[in-house]
């Protein structure tokens, strides 16, 4: 479907993965796309592959409540008298560990990024959705419903991200405004395919206490991700959940995307905590 030329999206997260994929969908179906990134050479990067010319790339660090302030007068003085047809908060980081010895600064960082980021984005850009009646889309994770071992901080957070959307949603509906959750599976992305480098990380920083504690459990975390790296689809289908939120007349409130996250979930519905945990630890 292709968008007329006075329809903008703000995305978030841009430079890589699933937030690229999607700044490019959308540019060469027509839209505006304010794309953030936090790096010159990522913006460049975006002008490059946008054959459209329709993605405009904006420096956005969304625990950046000053860079926030600049962007919203940036986007009001630029669009406001048409707004924003929707707003999609996809910007994320990942942080592994086992939490008995995680840095807590690491649960900080990923829920200011995860969860607390989303929702200052939010809030700093309904007043220019309401002005075209747009959507907001939530781009989550299979952790946002189920926490395995050695996630833990990225999962409280996109549990956190989910119970946002959740509330947002119902406040937002009288309003107009609809608002939808994706949650991707295994996706092809620089975040699942470098997962050996994140959980090398997380092993690195255990002392030796640590290490004789959970180095079996890490490598087999580790074997868990390389399946899952093998079994990854192409950010587009994400893109393309994004485009029913954003276009279809009913969007749904929640997007499955890939049929791991169906399977999990429904696995995650009908067995007991136990259960669920005896499927965790068979898995890996």
């Amino acid at each position: 479907m292709t968008a007329e030329m006075n329809k903008h999206l703000l995305i978030s997260g841009c430079s890589t993965g699933i937030g690229r994929a999607c700044a490019l969908h959308f540019a060469k179906n027509g839209y505006h796309v304010f794309a953030g990134v936090r790096k010159a050479s990522d913006a460049t990067s975006l002008e490059t592959a946008d054959a459209s010319g329709n993605i405009e790339p904006v420096m956005l660090d969304v625990t950046n409540e000053a860079q926030l302030i600049e962007l919203k007068a940036f986007l009001n003085k630029q669009i406001g008298d048409v707004g924003l047809a929707g707003l999609v908060n996809n910007a994320a980081i990942v942080k592994g560990g086992p939490l008995e010895y995680v840095d807590p600064q690491d649960v900080r960082d990923s829920f200011n990024v995860n969860a607390m980021g989303p929702l200052l984005l939010t809030q700093a850009f309904l007043p220019l959705l309401r002005v075209a009646r747009g959507r907001v889309v939530m781009i989550s994770s299979v952790s946002g419903k189920v926490a395995m071992p050695m996630t833990g901080s990225y999962a409280i957070s996109k549990f956190g991200l989910e119970a946002f959307n959740d509330t947002l949603r119902q406040e937002l509906a009288p309003h107009g405004i609809h608002v939808s959750l994706v949650v991707p599976g295994p996706i092809k992305t620089p975040l699942l395919m470098n997962s050996d480098d994140i959980i090398q990380q997380a092993l690195d920083s255990l002392n030796e206490e640590g290490k004789a504690r959970y180095g079996d459990l890490i490598g087999k975390i580790r074997v868990f991700f390389q399946t899952a790296q093998r079994s990854a689809v192409p950010p587009q289908v994400v893109a393309d959940a994004v485009e029913h939120a954003l276009e279809s007349k009913k969007p749904k409130t929640r997007y499955l995307v890939t049929k791991e996250t169906k399977i999990t979930y429904f696995l995650h519905w009908v067995l007991s905590d136990r259960a669920w945990d005896f499927v965790i630890s068979k898995s890996m």
